[in-house]
């Protein structure tokens, strides 16, 4: 992407090219994404509020323009039982809990194994996985009975994301519905205040909650906010967890361990909160014979030509043990 295009709306109502800080927190949150690594980060900034706003834009922009028939596939060989899809019989979208991924009787062709409407078990070989089957939700319950789902979300019908993003790309995130940008924050007061953010893409204007669906008032999810029961063990490998606020980055970093996580902190919050994470990282860092990725990320900015802002820390590494 060349944020140099990009544009945001001011106070005054006119749209500008986007300002440093701006540009940084959106190509850091693709330099994230790039890494196949859990590696983990640390963003010290005067507003963690207004900054994960850019992140988020970033993140989703990146997951809009990188889906691949290998995730795709890849969340398909990995539902478990009790998991829910979504599968197309004429013009109807049928939910079915998955019972497993096995093969069809005496062939070699992979299937999920579901039960119909009549309590038989079914089989959906993988020739229809990519054009009849969307993941429906990540949770793992019992097996629960089948039903019709009126009203299934068709984003390609969407013209600001068909004029920003390709149709072969938006067909795959349908299917694939299962987020890769998971955000923990204050959701009330971060959706509250998510419509304030309104960019021009490619000469597209769209406000940054247009971007975003998290399932709250249609089918499809490509963001997810973590409760605070939530595990790690339901989330997609490629996930980025962003933590905003020190007190959310306590709370709950130790259980996304194996995932990429980005600590986004005020630095107005309270000093023992603040210090007690900072604390926490140098253990976590030196324990697990740290290999810290700042280097990296400063060639990065530099190749792309944008400067760290004035006040704001970024430590990342990547724990080997």
């Amino acid at each position: 992407m060349n944020l140099n295009e990009w544009k945001y709306r001011t106070t005054k109502n006119n749209f500008i090219f986007l300002e440093n800080w701006m540009k940084f927190s959106t190509e850091l949150s693709s330099y994230i994404k790039k890494i196949d690594q859990p590696i983990k980060m640390y963003v010290s900034v005067p507003s963690n509020l207004l900054f994960s706003y850019f992140f988020v834009l970033g993140a989703i922009d990146y997951d809009f323009k990188h889906p691949t028939i290998d995730n795709l596939l890849k969340q398909y060989l990995k539902l478990q039982k009790g998991q829910r899809i979504l599968y197309k019989k004429g013009e109807e979208w049928v939910a079915h809990s998955v019972i497993k991924v096995s093969k069809v009787p005496n062939s070699d062709t992979r299937a999920i194994v579901v039960k119909d409407r009549t309590n038989c078990i079914n089989y959906i070989p993988e020739t229809r996985w990519f054009n009849f089957v969307r993941i429906h939700d990540e949770e793992v319950t019992k097996v629960r009975n089948t039903r019709i789902v009126r009203n299934v979300q068709y984003i390609t019908d969407n013209t600001k994301l068909r004029n920003l993003y390709s149709e072969k790309n938006l067909n795959f995130l349908m299917m694939l519905n299962t987020p890769q940008t998971y955000l923990y924050a204050n959701k009330k007061e971060w959706k509250e205040h998510s419509s304030i953010i309104d960019v021009e893409i490619g000469g597209e204007k769209i406000k940054l909650d247009q971007l975003l669906y998290d399932g709250t008032n249609g089918t499809f999810k490509n963001l997810s906010f973590i409760e605070q029961k939530q595990q790690d063990s339901v989330l997609p490998d490629e996930s980025t967890i962003i933590f905003v606020g020190s007190s959310r980055a306590l709370r709950k970093m130790d259980d996304f361990k194996e995932k990429k996580c980005v600590f986004i902190v005020d630095q107005h919050d309270s000093d023992e909160k603040y210090e007690a994470l900072q604390m926490k990282i140098e253990q976590e860092f030196l324990n697990g014979k740290g290999e810290s990725f700042n280097k990296e990320i400063l060639d990065y900015m530099c190749d792309k030509q944008i400067q760290i802002p004035k006040g704001v820390e970024v430590f990342a590494w990547l724990s080997k043990s």
